[in-house]
Order: structure tokens, then C-alpha cells, then sequence
């Protein structure tokens, strides 16, 4: 990930003096091959370099054309290129034109409409002199973050929250309706940061300022190809070109790639296909596999991992991540006014990144999204009952209950098909599975504050997703921008930045993915066994043993230990979450009890019922709040 920013003066002053530089100076944990400014009058735009395609090697990375006077930002990468080239025709641009030139390019032919026809991982902003308008825009699958803020006329974004926050200067006030979505592991807004006045741009959305107002809209809603009559041959062989082409668009750079192995179903399909591309001509150079190992635990995944090696003849570096330290968390809060890093992510990333920084790697592969587009569920069965195909529903609804009596599963699929249609709360429960509203309000958050913070009224007014006559489109289009990940991911994409390594995700292809918004709901999940197309599809490329595994790594381990490490340090009683009286702490001393007595009992079973997300989402509030927030 390199990095954007730039300020705009909707009142017409030119740009104060050495505000731009300031701005750098805030974000001196990014732009590893350096820092690119335009300043223009009333407008200034910022690049922090980090160059991993061939074409972003030695290149000035904000393009201006010298006729119009735009000029523009790109952080991200363009995956059809040679598409765009074509369209746009001959002209000024080459082959070897950089992806923000070619965008420019797009956006001079087509106005607005360009981002229709973009495909890639991007945000960008894009100034405009004669109209004194700036638009800014997030891909669909948004892993580029954008922030911004308008103070007075003074409009400003940024890819990092310090450059706002601290090289504007602006005053730390805490939006504690967020924060308060955060503690309560019920995330759900897409345009709020934990400070007040600090938005963000959701994916697949742009925004524009011009004549001092800010207006956003939504560019991405389809509509979307429906695939549920393609037959169960053509879903695979779909599937497979698409996610070739992925893999192919995902391997452009300028040097060596590696990939994240786990062991799992999605990092495993990365390796052996990568592999298997090479051996056929369409890629040249096999990937570097890296391994995160956790020998003698429960979430280590030797055995997978050595699958894989012996299908692919290769031997993955093993990397062992280091136990979590608070008091570098710390530091990387007041350094980058991030969240800290999960104890299972921390430990993980950082020695990967510093593995691949030494060996000159700037590219990391992983096997992100799977999960997200291939799983399946049952949200396809209402649509199935309304279109009336009876007998398709019967018979998968018998296939996915085999552990039930004929009369079970006939009720269990009826419910499942009928609940959705009569009941909002059974409609939500499939729209948003990554919530828990089993409870009006979770029990460690005091329930005093969260009528102060308004979490009810945030909760019950979500964003809306565009409308689809299709339950199973409108669940799967919530995937492009899950509201809670930006706080798990943006600090991990941010801490790789630092060390010059940017993360793709082939499984999150616009292309790859607009094809999973209409597939079948039988070809995702089957026989109830999740992730059936991406088994079809890979067949003869994985290890049989991980082709039909059902079975996924226990990642607590590390987090109760990280946990654990930090609770050593400052007791919950302690944390400032508590002490402001926005959370209980006998209920999370309870929850972290229980987990410690699991860990040590070393058993994979047994877990634990209560949520142990809110004891670590604590401890981050509490190292953001005294490093970051209040500085």
C-alpha cells in the first residue's frame, strides 16, 4: 500500500505555507521510496511512494495533464490495463503508462462514469482547476483506505489518520458512538472514525467537493449477472478462468512475489494454482510460499502446510511469530494513531513483513476472501420458495441436514426458506451474520453510556445496500464493505506499508467477484459442506487431504496470550474504558478467566460460550485512548 493526500481551500486562498510539509512530516511511517507533492493555488496533493508494479518503478506518481491542469492521486493497482488501453484508443498514453495516468486518462473521456470501468484495489482523488472540484473514490472490494474531514472550507483526505489528525492539527475529540460500536463487538457503521469529524469513504463509493459542500454517493450496485441457471460444469469452469485471471492480475509486479500458506483451503489454492500456472506458461516465476508456524499449539497447521509442499515440490520459510509485546503496540499507536494489531495478527505480520523487507519482496499473496465469497448459506432458499423451484429447495434442503430425520430437515429448510420473508429480525440475521443482536445490549456495556453514545438508535438505522430482488445478492453484496473491517485490517495493511510490502487478494477480484454475487446458492454450499465450487474447481491442483478438508485452525492461542501479556501490565479495573464507566469489568474478568482456564487446559474443545473479542477490543481501546487519542 503507498499512500494518498491532499487538502483543498473551498474558499479560494491559496494553500497555507508549509502545510503540505507538515502533512509528510505526520506520516513518516509510510512512502518508503519517497514523498511526491503538487501544490496549485488553492489545492495541494500528496503521494507517499511504494512502487510494486513495473510501470510505478522511477515514475513520478501524480500525473497532471499539462492542458486541463488535472491532476491526480492513485494508491492501488489496475487489473485490466490492456481493457483500458483499448478503450481509450491511441494517444499520449504507451504500454508501459503508469496505472494513474491510464485512470486520468479515463476519467478526461468518460467524467464520473470512469470508475465503472476500473478494475482493481484503488482509492483515489482526482482535482479538478477550472471547476475547482475535487472527486475522490474507493474499489468495490475497498482495502485502500480514504479519511477525511472538513473544517470551516478547508476540505483534506488522507489515507492515514495521522496525517489529518495530527498534521492539521485538529482537535481530538472522541466520537464515542463508534468507539462504543467498537466495544460491543457490533460494528456496523461505514462512515464513522472513532474521532468526531473524521469520516470515511465506504467502498465503492465516491465522494466530491465543490463550492465548499461535500456530497457522496454509492457507484457500485450492480446490477449483477444472475448465474443460479448455469450448470453445475459451467460454475466450475467459470470459476476457474475468472480466478486464473485474478491470480495472473494479482502477479504483476516488479519483482519476486510471495504468498501466505496456512494450510487452509483459500492461502493452499493460491500456492498450487500459482504453481500450476507457471508449469503452463501463463506466469513466470513460482511465488515464494511463507509459512507462519506455531509448533505444539493447537492452531499450528504443519501437517497442511507439508501437503501442499510435496503436491508442489517446493519447501514454504517457516515464520514464527513473536509473542505480543504491549509496550511496541503502544508505540505504534502514538506513531500512527492505528488501533494496535491483534495478538494473532502482531506477532504474524510484523515478522512476516520484516522476512520479506529483508529478501527484497514487496508483494504478499494471500487467501483473504475466500471465506467472505465462497462459504455459502441459506440465503438463497427464500429465493428458490418464491421462484417456486419446490423440489430443487427439498432436495438440498435434505442434503444439508444429514445428521436429521427426513421430517427435521423438511422443517429446518421450511424454516429457513419461510423465516426470512415474514420476519425482519430472521431477515437481518441473515443479511448481517457478522453481528450478534441476540441481546438488546451486550452485557459488559454499560447500559447508561450506550444511551449516551446512542447505540441503540445506531444499530437499528445500519446503512442500506442498493436493492435487489434477491435476498441472496442483497447478503452477499454486504460483503464489499463488512463496516467492521477497516478496524481489523487497515492497521495491518499500514504496518506492511512500513516495511514495503503491499497485500493482494486474488479471491477479491472485481472480476471473480461480480460472477460470486449471481452463483448458484447450491454451488456454494453443499451436502453441508461449505466452499463446494472452490473444492470442484480445484480438483487435481490441491492435495486431496486439504481439497476435502472441513476442519480450520483455532487462532485463540495467541490472542489469549497477547491478552493475557497485556493484562499483566494494566489489570482490567485499570483500562480507561473501564474507568470512564463505559464497560463492566467483572464481566470481562469473568470472560478472560474462563479463556486463560481453557488455554492451559490445552484442549481444543471445550471452548469457551462467552465472547472474547470484547476483553481484546478493550485493551485496544484502552492503549488507543492514552497513546493515540489523547496525545
Amino acid at each position: 500500500m503507498s499512500g494518498i493526500a491532499g487538502v483543498i481551500n473551498g474558499n479560494g486562498a491559496p494553500i497555507a505555507s508549509g502545510l503540505l510539509d507538515a502533512m509528510v512530516a505526520a506520516t513518516g511511517h509510510i512512502g518508503i521510496d519517497g514523498v511526491k507533492r503538487l501544490e496549485r493555488d488553492t489545492a495541494g496533493l500528496i503521494r507517499f511512494e511504494l512502487a510494486t508494479t513495473p510501470e510505478a518503478v522511477g515514475q513520478f506518481q501524480i500525473a497532471e495533464d499539462t492542458d486541463s491542469g488535472l491532476a491526480i492521486v492513485f494508491d492501488g493497482r489496475l487489473d485490466n490495463r490492456a481493457d483500458l488501453l483499448t478503450t481509450l484508443g491511441s494517444g499520449k498514453l504507451g504500454s508501459k503508462a503508469t496505472d494513474c495516468a491510464i485512470v486520468l486518462a479515463a476519467f478526461q473521456k468518460m467524467g464520473d462514469e470512469f470508475l465503472n470501468h476500473l478494475v482493481g484495489d484503488y482509492a483515489l482523488a482526482i482535482w479538478n482547476p477550472a471547476r475547482r472540484r475535487l472527486i475522490c473514490a474507493r474499489s468495490p472490494v475497498g482495502w485502500r483506505p480514504l479519511l477525511w474531514t472538513l473544517q470551516h472550507s478547508r476540505f483534506a483526505f488522507a489515507t492515514e489518520p495521522a496525517t489529518l489528525v495530527r498534521g492539521l492539527e485538529l482537535e481530538r475529540q472522541l466520537n464515542e458512538g463508534a468507539i462504543g460500536e467498537h466495544l460491543s463487538a457490533r460494528f456496523v457503521t461505514e462512515t464513522d472514525t472513532f474521532w468526531d469529524g473524521v469520516f470515511r469513504l465506504p467502498p465503492g463509493h465516491a465522494l466530491s467537493f465543490e463550492k465548499g459542500a461535500v456530497r457522496t454517493w454509492q457507484w457500485h450496485i450492480g446490477p449483477f449477472e444472475d448465474n443460479m441457471a448455469m450448470s453445475d460444469a459451467d460454475h466450475v469452469s467459470r470459476f476457474q478462468e475468472l480466478f486464473d485471471q485474478a491470480l495472473v492480475a494479482t502477479l504483476r509486479s516488479a519483482g519476486p512475489v510471495a504468498a501466505h500458506l496456512s494450510g487452509g483451503l483459500d492461502s493452499s489454492t493460491v500456492v498450487c494454482r500459482s504453481h500450476q500456472l507457471v508449469a503452463i506458461g501463463k506466469t513466470p516465476e513460482m511465488v515464494s510460499a511463507l509459512s507462519v508456524r506455531f509448533p505444539g499449539e493447537i492452531c499450528d497447521e504443519g501437517e497442511w502446510i507439508a501437503a501442499v509442499e510435496a503436491q508442489c515440490g517446493i519447501e514454504s520459510e517457516a515464520i514464527h511469530g513473536a509473542p505480543f509485546d504491549p509496550g511496541a503496540m503502544a508505540q505504534w499507536c502514538r506513531q500512527t494513531l492505528h488501533l494496535p494489531l491483534r495478538p494473532n495478527t502482531a506477532g504474524t505480520i510484523m515478522a512476516t513483513s520484516d522476512r520479506l523487507r529483508d529478501r527484497g519482496i514487496r508483494v504478499l499473496l494471500t487467501g483473504e476472501g475466500g471465506d467472505d465469497w465462497l462459504n455459502g448459506s441459506f440465503g438463497h432458499w427464500p429465493d428458490l420458495l418464491m421462484a417456486g423451484h419446490l423440489a430443487k429447495l427439498v432436495r438440498e434442503g435434505l442434503s444439508s441436514f444429514p445428521q436429521m430425520s427426513v421430517m427435521q430437515s423438511l422443517r429446518s429448510t421450511l424454516s429457513q426458506s419461510i423465516g426470512p420473508l415474514v420476519s425482519k429480525r430472521r431477515r437481518e440475521r441473515i443479511l448481517r451474520p457478522h453481528l450478534d443482536f441476540s441481546a438488546a445490549l451486550p452485557s459488559w456495556i454499560n447500559p447508561d453510556w450506550a444511551a449516551h453514545a446512542g447505540l441503540a438508535e445506531r444499530w437499528q438505522a445500519p446503512p442500506q445496500p442498493p436493492r435487489f430482488d434477491s435476498i441472496a445478492m442483497a447478503k452477499r453484496h454486504h460483503v464489499y464493505s463488512v463496516a467492521r473491517r477497516h478496524v481489523n485490517i487497515d492497521n495491518v495493511l499500514c504496518y506492511a506499508a512500513s516495511r514495503g510490502v503491499e497485500l493482494r487478494h486474488p479471491f477479491h477480484d472485481l472480476r471473480l467477484t461480480h460472477f460470486l454475487m449471481g452463483a448458484a446458492g447450491g454451488m456454494l454450499r453443499r451436502h453441508g459442506k461449505t466452499k463446494h465450487l472452490l473444492r470442484e474447481a480445484m480438483r487435481g491442483t490441491l492435495p486431496e487431504v486439504i481439497r476435502s478438508r472441513t476442519t480450520k485452525a483455532n487462532i485463540s492461542a495467541p490472542i489469549i496470550d497477547g491478552v493475557t501479556a497485556s493484562l499483566c501490565e494494566r489489570p482490567i479495573k485499570e483500562l480507561e474504558c473501564v474507568k470512564r464507566g463505559w464497560v463492566n469489568a467483572s464481566v470481562l474478568e469473568k470472560a478472560q478467566a474462563e479463556h486463560v482456564e481453557w488455554r492451559n487446559a490445552d484442549d481444543a474443545n471445550n471452548i469457551p460460550s462467552a465472547p472474547y473479542a470484547p476483553v481484546w477490543n478493550a485493551i485496544a481501546m484502552d492503549m488507543w485512548l492514552e497513546n493515540a487519542a489523547c496525545q
